[in-house]
């Protein structure tokens, strides 16, 4: 098992594919849950003082030590809510920007769409869906998510889907915001995960997770949990300040 503190967007642009499994429950969020999770970028995409905002926990099972992939293809087990709320910030920040009408090639449509949605040195006709797609979610979520992703959002969705919901909030949000797209960019730079990484050779962290999940345990327990999984895995990746938001 290995731990790991990193910059959100740079473990996006990272050649992998991670798999939802169809066991885990469809993509969920509440208007508040957006609205809270909109002011915290428009904070860090504003206050010069606000260096990083913790998102929280990725745990993701290992294919196994024997993979012959070109891409790693790993199993996301928690922080799925999470990591497609912000593909779908991503996403809606990427069609505000277009491509080429805000100065600057990093903020454009096309890179976002090359660097954190797929890896796109693959050819998407000869590879089909199998690599080149970075995020597969479950088969109920994962035709509208690849709709929103793509740019696709004007060919016919679910209005109530909470996809959809979610990055229409966040395109009216930005358009609405008069802050910059290089500035809200910027913000979601600073945003920092920790990434934690099992092998199912040789632990079985579904079984682990579920255990933990059922234990009910409470804030000030889930706190003591978290400090002991730093020490034994001897990194010292979560923040004292923050509890960890399932």
């Amino acid at each position: 098992m290995e731990a790991s503190r990193t910059n959100l967007l740079n473990f996006l642009r990272e050649p992998k594919q991670l798999i939802l499994p169809d066991s885990q429950s469809p993509y969920d969020c509440s208007d508040g849950m957006r609205a809270k999770f909109w002011d915290n970028i428009v904070r860090l995409s504003t206050d010069e003082s606000a260096t990083e905002y913790y998102l929280g926990l990725f745990l993701i099972l290992e294919k196994g030590l024997f993979c012959t992939y070109e891409i790693p293809k790993l199993i996301l087990i928690d922080g799925h809510q999470r990591l497609v709320t912000l593909h779908l910030l991503l996403a809606a920040l990427a069609k505000v920007a277009g491509d080429g009408n805000n100065g600057s090639v990093e903020f454009s449509q096309k890179y976002i769409y090359d660097n954190y949605f797929t890896n796109n040195f693959l050819n998407k006709e000869e590879d089909s869906d199998e690599l080149y797609y970075k995020l597969v979610l479950s088969s109920t979520d994962n035709k509208i998510y690849r709709r929103l992703v793509e740019g696709n959002d004007h060919l016919p969705l679910p209005s109530q889907h909470p996809m959809v919901m979610s990055f229409r909030f966040f395109e009216k949000a930005i358009t609405e915001s008069g802050i910059s797209v290089a500035d809200i960019y910027k913000g979601i730079g600073k945003i920092t995960v920790v990434d934690i990484s099992t092998d199912r050779c040789y632990e079985n962290p579904q079984f682990i997770y579920d255990t933990l999940m059922e234990s009910k345990l409470t804030l000030e327990q889930a706190k003591l949990l978290l400090k002991w999984l730093s020490g034994l895995l001897s990194v010292s990746c979560i923040p004292e300040s923050k509890p960890v938001e399932r």
